[in-house]
């Protein structure tokens, strides 16, 4: 086994045939609702993994994606295994994995995982993987209340592979490779308002700000003429 070091990031391959790991760093966690983006290599292999929102709130909803291309000649990837926080929650018939079919096309098909608290594994008896025919995985996970806001929570890939003519099975471990997303807290609603809570003029929560702060009220009606009394508070 074999260890590196780059960018503080500590990575490990298991096997030969995925050859020496390089890791790129992409786009950081740049805010609400903005995807980033992590890559690493691996012999001929490229993995990038995305996320689309890197500050999700409590309560969202978040799509990892993993895309594997090859150079040179053709490979096959039999397993992805992608590591994750213990917070986040499998949204179930997410998992979906795109690759070429034999008929010619690129399709996309529901996987049914391997779960366990943190990691999610998909495997295939082998997905052929090249330049033009990349294979991709995505998965959903919702962010629930256990997850800590403000903390950063990473992720993480371990791929097997083979490679045409070669029935040697390897593999690469991305422990750290992330993208990693910084929880933020949930929105704080109004019981009695739930729909706009701050409205300076707020009919629902009669006791929010707006009101006039009066205490008169509007006269009676007599002979077609309107009389006010006490109007706020004045008689």
């Amino acid at each position: 086994m074999a260890k590196f070091e780059s960018r503080n990031r500590r990575l490990s391959t298991v096997g030969a045939g995925l050859g020496v790991i390089a890791l790129a760093v992409g786009a950081s966690v740049l805010g609400a609702g903005v995807a980033t983006a992590e890559t690493a290599t691996s012999g001929a292999y490229t993995f990038t993994r995305t996320v689309d929102n890197a500050s999700p709130k409590v309560g969202d909803t978040i799509t990892y994606t993993t895309v594997s291309k090859k150079s040179v000649i053709d490979g096959y990837i039999s397993r992805f295994t992608e590591t994750h926080a213990a917070c986040l929650t499998f949204v179930p018939g997410s998992a979906k994995v795109t690759k070429f079919h034999v008929g010619g096309t690129m399709t996309e098909t529901t996987e049914t995982p391997e779960l366990t608290a943190t990691t999610l594994e998909v495997t295939s008896a082998g997905w052929i993987n090249n330049g033009s025919k990349p294979v991709t995985m995505k998965t959903s996970y919702t962010v629930t209340a256990s997850c800590a806001p403000g903390t950063v929570y990473g992720s993480g890939l371990a791929v097997g592979a083979t490679v045409m003519g070669n029935g040697f099975q390897s593999s690469a471990n991305f422990a750290n490779l992330g993208p990693s997303i910084t929880v933020r807290a949930a929105d704080v609603v109004d019981p009695v308002d739930p729909v706009d809570p701050v409205d300076p003029v707020d009919p629902v929560d009669p006791t929010g700000p707006g009101t006039g702060g009066g205490t008169g009220s509007l006269g009676s009606l007599s002979g077609g003429l309107g009389s006010l009394s006490g109007l706020f508070g004045s008689s």
